[in-house]
């Protein structure tokens, strides 16, 4: 299978870019990863509506999750125009269901119209489930709000891990032990604003890869104008492994070694 970036920024996106947005592409699909600002059309510009098997939110804050808005109208207008007729499976954390209809109910009651495009489906922590060909299991992890991790296993057994927003915590590293890829993010410069923001700088990046065993370390999550190559060399103190900054439309294997 394969990772596609759409977008790696947060909180918020620099002139054509996207803040945070990645698909998983396996043989008979594929699935979308996050879907912030900007991620709807630039998605659009690469896949059929016709071949998504599912969304995927870590947490509600609005770089990871605003762009649901267009990406239900498209797919709206997909099943108007005949090129698919299910809906798509919309995987929130626990209580994102009724959070994510309460501002639909502001937006103009468009409860109604969402739930014709998405089935709704709330995981939690430690729990697993089956989306196509993929497994896909979940972790909180230490982001000050309802955020979860996730690991997706493939058809052959290769395995992707995503932190989504956490900053270091005691079971991060045995939940993505092992992974073929670990997309991790690293936005912020020192420990001290990490822990009171909820994030991970770059060198804690590499830490939790080397202390994971991970392959193959993607750094995701920065702001617009950041570093990229201090945060390669920064999460290099600590991994040994092959180091990888994010950058929109590339695309990375995911497969066992």
């Amino acid at each position: 299978m394969e990772l596609r970036i759409i977008g790696q920024r947060s909180p918020y996106a620099g002139p054509d870019e996207a803040t945070v947005g990645y698909v998983l592409e396996g043989e008979s699909g594929h699935l979308i990863l996050e879907c912030g600002s900007g991620v709807t059309a630039k998605y659009l510009h690469q896949y059929d509506l016709a071949d998504l098997e599912g969304v995927m939110i870590s947490h509600l804050h609005p770089d990871h999750f605003v762009d649901l808005f267009p990406l239900g109208f498209a797919i709206k207008h997909a099943q108007m125009q005949g090129i698919r007729s299910a809906r798509v499976p919309l995987f929130l954390p626990p209580g994102g269901v009724d959070l994510f209809n309460d501002v639909l109910g502001w937006l103009g009651d468009l409860s109604n119209h969402y739930a014709e495009v998405f089935v709704y489906e709330e995981y939690h922590s430690d729990s697993s489930l089956e989306i196509g060909a993929w497994k896909v299991h979940f972790h909180r992890v230490y982001h000050g709000m309802n955020c979860h991790g996730v690991v997706v296993e493939g058809p052959q057994g290769q395995r992707l891990g995503y932190t989504g927003d956490t900053k270091m915590g005691p079971q991060l590293a045995s939940f993505f032990r092992g992974n073929d890829v670990l997309l991790c993010e690293a936005t912020v410069e020192s420990e001290e604003e990490g822990a009171r923001t909820g994030h991970l700088t770059a060198e804690q990046a590499g830490i939790l890869a080397a202390d994971a065993e991970i392959d193959h370390l993607v750094l995701t999550h920065f702001l617009p104008g950041t570093d990229e190559r201090e945060k390669q060399r920064a999460a290099a103190r600590h991994f040994m492994g092959k180091i990888t900054v994010a950058q929109a439309g590339q695309v990375y294997a995911v497969e066992r070694e």
